[in-house]
């Protein structure tokens, strides 16, 4: 029998970064990297997304910049 298990890794990375923006970027690149680079995470674990957000020393998302469209 086939059992599909929901999987989700949860990790805070501190970096040296001049803004929340950079930060998250360079955590990006740095996992995207390390993905890349282990391509059975897709092909067998089946890993299919990344995300993440700079957060304050509380664990509360940092505010983003409205952006006009």
């Amino acid at each position: 029998m086939k059992i599909d298990v929901h999987w989700i890794i949860d990790g805070v990375m501190s970096v040296d970064a001049s803004s929340s923006e950079e930060a998250e970027k360079s955590v990006s690149e740095l996992l995207t990297a390390f993905i890349q680079s282990h391509p059975e995470l897709t092909s067998h674990f089946g890993a299919k997304a990344i995300q993440g957000q700079a957060i304050d020393e509380d664990g509360q998302p940092l505010a983003r910049p409205i952006l006009d469209s």
